[in-house]
């Protein structure tokens, strides 16, 4: 379209000069160049890719993972499938990251990208660390990590989409994750703890003013309505943490309204 624009008022420029119309040449010149930019920026504008990038651990690292011929499709890959617009999908999640990390890489990450849409989907690290190999994060940590972050993002005019941190386990009481068992005591807490993590999460949100993904909530919400076995994952996890097919359908679909 660019270039028919510039055929176009080529054309012109050359008829106005062969018909010697009494209109300064540099006038003409300048209006013709005017016109071209406008229309070059106008129509660059409209090929604009808006592009989202998603920031997290390895539950986003895997939104990615199209192994297997369909058998296993991250959300991501589904977003970028159910997608009609023009969308860069970027994945910026990284397999056992807490805050801290996100810290590091945020500046690299994120606002080297200059994104358009920012989703921050952390925390679960943060709290299995703890009860885990003892280097999770304090709870104010995590606060004020998360609160530098958003900070940093939203002065860049980046809209972002904050994710509360979803479930270690999908049962009630004891759970075991890759031969790491936790006796009910321990789930206990750690559920206390991803809930007081997820009110952080919401509180910022309304500080900010940031959209506001409450994953938290909308698994339990699904898990007490499909698990009438007490399962400790095959609900909306293959594990207990991480996503199958239903998981990343479920969480495509919420994420899906935040990019029409």
């Amino acid at each position: 379209m660019v270039t028919i624009a510039v055929i176009f008022s080529a054309f012109i420029l050359f008829y106005f000069i062969n018909k010697r119309v009494s209109i300064p040449k540099i006038f003409l010149l300048r209006r013709t160049f005017f016109g071209l930019y406008v229309l070059s920026f106008f129509f660059t504008s409209c090929n604009h890719s808006s592009r989202v990038v998603f920031l997290g651990d390895s539950i986003t690292e895997l939104a990615e993972n199209n192994e297997g011929k369909g058998t296993y499709k991250g959300f991501i890959t589904l977003l970028r499938e159910d997608t009609n617009q023009k969308l860069e999908l970027i994945n910026k999640g990284i397999s056992g990251d807490k805050v801290s990390d996100l810290l590091l890489r945020y500046k690299t990450d994120v606002i080297e990208l200059q994104p358009d849409i920012v989703f921050i989907y952390i925390g679960i690290n943060d709290v299995w660390h703890k009860y885990n190999v003892g280097t999770g994060s304090d709870i104010d940590l995590y606060k004020n990590g998360l609160r530098k972050i958003i900070e940093d993002t939203q002065a860049t005019g980046a809209k972002i989409i904050l994710c509360t941190p979803t479930v270690i386990g999908e049962n009630s009481g004891e759970f075991t994750l890759v031969n790491n068992f936790k006796d009910i005591e321990t789930m206990e807490a750690m559920n206390q703890d991803l809930e007081a993590f997820s009110d952080v999460v919401r509180t910022l949100s309304l500080e900010f003013n940031t959209e506001l993904l409450d994953l938290r909530k909308r698994f339990k919400t699904y898990i007490s309505q499909n698990n009438g076995t007490n399962a400790s994952k095959g609900i909306l996890t293959y594990d207990g943490v991480h996503l199958n097919n239903v998981g990343n359908k479920l969480i495509a679909d919420e994420m899906i309204r935040f990019l029409k």
